[in-house]
This record gives structure tokens, C-alpha cells and sequence, in this order.
């Protein structure tokens, strides 16, 4: 199950861009690290010149690839924060 709660800026929907593409992979990693492989609830930043690039396409992106890569026994939920530069990982189990 997926809790979605976004306020990122809003841009024409479409394929992400290189930028976009290489922040979301390198918010992925983080993740993945800091949370033992999505077992553990972690926050991940989103510097200044994140922001910039950080949109909802991107955030669904990272939903994807998360719920791909995250065991089947663990519940992911994935929040956007936009106005606190973050995104909240809570892993639970089923």
C-alpha cells in the first residue's frame, strides 16, 4: 500500500529527463542503504538544487522503483514533504 501525499511543483507530465533520472537513482541508493534494503523507516533530504528538478513524476518514479525492489513481505509507504525538503520511507510488515 502506497500513501501518497504530494505538493511538489506541478509540471507537464511526460518521461523524466537525464537530470531527473540521475536525482531519482541517487535518492533510490540512499534509501536503500539507510534503510537496510527498505526494512527500516528513513527520511531522505531533497537539497536546494533538488527542488528544482524534484517534481510528482519523479516521486512516482521513486514509488516504482521502491515497491521493485522492496521485499514482499514489508509494507512501503513513500510521503512527500515538499515544504519540509524531504521524503519519509515507512517500512512495515504485512
Amino acid at each position: 500500500m502506497w500513501m501518497i501525499g504530494s505538493k511538489t511543483p506541478k509540471r507537464a507530465p511526460g518521461p523524466l529527463d537525464e537530470t531527473q533520472r540521475a536525482l531519482v537513482k541517487k535518492k533510490l541508493e540512499i534509501l536503500r542503504q539507510a534503510s537496510f534494503g527498505f526494512t527500516q523507516d528513513r527520511l531522505v533530504h531533497l537539497q536546494e538544487e533538488d527542488l528544482k528538478s524534484w517534481t510528482d513524476e519523479c516521486m512516482g518514479e521513486l514509488r516504482r522503483k521502491i515497491a521493485l525492489a522492496a521485499p514482499s513481505h514489508i509494507k512501503i509507504a513513500l510521503i512527500d514533504f515538499p515544504e519540509l525538503r524531504c521524503v519519509s520511507l515507512q517500512c512495515l510488515p504485512l
